[in-house]
């Protein structure tokens, strides 16, 4: 099958063609600032110690709603949960356009933080949306799509930030973003169909009751060995990402010596490489299995957040970073609550439908636990010892995840992954 028959076939569910449609004109608009949102904060009077302070308050915050996420996605439904997480992601632009301190940046990652409740829900009613035999490559059509506009948006927001100043340039695409994130909410709620019946007393609203009724300990015990094993290697990887992801746009303007836009230059060519070898990568997985795509994505992570301390100009800054280009193209990147398509599927393989929402909930909070921390950790290393020691703990800590992941995961067999839900409709591929 080719690629554009595949994007054309996946996309004839109407869900897939709903959450595209919309989070692809999400990213637009939040792309051209999030890469610049701890400079924004930076300029606002925090130091890098009190930054990382602020992102651990929003990691923290993402866990406290990741499990109740879980469970009431599985209760109430996936479209619900959706649209309830959609309209808090449209709250916190506000807060952050009327900020003048840094102190006043809390409030808004808190509600951007719940917003993130809607993560199992919509993992779920993408995994219920495609057939297990083509769940990685569907996944990666999704993600194909909806990363295009990063291509645009890393240079377009880095020339925005050098031509306004940061402060005045976010704000302008804040307000673009509050529009765009409305609009998505509307659509999501008009259009999206639930998959999960919760009206008959069939086995998944008896399932959600059970789950309901059951308490943490419970809920840990009844996880397989492979989630558990999936859940340290996405903890030990959201611990690594965190202490840095926020400080390598820092780094590379007040160490290396960038400009905004040459940093957003080589955010566009880390984005075409990443979109031009994430679908394929997803077709690959079906027919090879996850593992080994997934593993091919974490060794070269790491390696490209060593690398970011060895570069020392432009040109070198955006071969590493063109590494990191491929790792996440390849779609086994993780990042604590999410990952990339490949490993989205391979959670939803071993994952049971009835209660996959509950189960990735929970991951997240344990994944989110771990890497709480990881910010404040990263800002006080840079700020206090060196700033290339959150870089280097980073590697350390990835590549003992990547080894863990190698060692003790077992991927299930196709024929044994639980087969997804009926999406209930036509559309359905």
């Amino acid at each position: 099958m080719s690629y554009l028959s595949l994007i054309r076939e996946t996309f004839t569910n109407r869900n897939l063609a709903v959450l595209t449609v919309t989070q692809t004109l999400y990213m637009f608009t939040a792309f051209l600032w999030w890469p610049y949102r701890s400079l924004f904060i930076l300029e606002l009077g925090a130091t890098k110690e009190l930054l990382g302070m602020l992102l651990m308050l929003e990691t923290f915050s993402q866990l406290v709603f990741q499990l109740p996420g879980g469970i009431l996605a599985d209760r109430l439904g996936r479209k619900k949960m959706i649209v309830l997480g959609s309209a808090l992601r449209v709250a916190a632009p506000v807060i952050y356009l009327l900020s003048t301190h840094w102190t006043h940046i809390a409030p808004a990652l808190i509600i951007n933080a719940a917003s993130m409740i809607y993560i199992p829900a919509m993992n779920a009613l993408l995994a219920e949306s495609l057939p297990p035999e083509r769940r990685s490559s569907g996944f990666a059509a999704y993600r194909t799509v909806t990363w295009m506009p990063m291509i645009i948006t890393s240079l377009l927001g880095g020339v925005f930030m050098d031509y306004f100043g940061v402060l005045q340039g976010v704000r302008l695409c804040l307000l673009a973003s509050l529009v765009i994130s409305a609009a998505s909410t509307t659509l999501r709620w008009r259009y999206i169909e639930e998959t999960l019946d919760t009206t008959r007393g069939g086995e998944a609203p008896r399932a959600s009751e059970r789950s309901g009724r059951r308490n943490l300990i419970q809920g840990l015990g009844s996880m397989p060995r492979s989630v558990w094993v999936l859940t340290v290697v996405a903890a030990l990887s959201g611990f690594a990402m965190r202490m840095v992801w926020s400080f390598m746009v820092i780094y590379a303007v007040e160490i290396i010596g960038l400009t905004k836009t040459q940093w957003g230059l080589i955010g566009t060519v880390v984005s075409i490489i990443s979109t031009l070898i994430t679908l394929p990568s997803g077709m690959l997985a079906d027919r090879l299995g996850r593992k080994p795509i997934i593993a091919v994505s974490k060794v070269l992570g790491p390696l490209s957040t060593i690398g970011f301390i060895l570069a020392s100009d432009f040109l070198q800054l955006g071969m590493v970073r063109s590494m990191m280009g491929v790792a996440r193209g390849f779609g086994g990147t993780v990042w604590g609550l999410m990952g990339g398509p490949v490993w989205q599927a391979l959670v939803a393989d071993c994952t049971p439908p009835e209660e996959r929402g509950r189960m990735m909930g929970l991951m997240g909070s344990i994944a989110g636990i771990v890497s709480t921390p990881a910010s404040w950790v990263g800002g006080y290393m840079y700020d206090n010892i060196s700033p290339n020691l959150p870089f280097q703990m980073s590697f350390a800590l990835d590549t003992a995840s990547l080894a863990i992941f190698l060692i003790f995961f077992r991927e299930p067999k196709r024929d044994a992954a639980p087969p997804p839900k009926d999406a209930g409709g036509p559309e359905d591929p």
